[in-house]
């Protein structure tokens, strides 16, 4: 995935915890309403960037080379 990319979404991931923090801390009905979806929309973001992440590791580690 493109820097830029990774980028935009950890930006959105770090957006949306702070309504969630906003909607907690003002103690409102929506966080009743949104907040669990919010955290977990969120959580949902860090794991495409985890497995993003981890997909570009593995990448790397390939390097053409067979050991035995």
């Amino acid at each position: 995935m493109k820097s830029s990319y990774r980028k935009k979404l950890e930006k959105a991931s770090n957006f949306l915890r702070e309504v969630f923090d906003d909607l907690e801390t003002e103690g409102s009905d929506d966080f009743d309403n949104f907040g669990t979806r919010l955290e977990d929309l969120a959580g949902e973001i860090d794991d495409l960037l985890a497995e993003d992440e981890a997909n570009v590791k593995d990448a790397d580690d390939d390097d053409g080379y067979e050991v035995e």
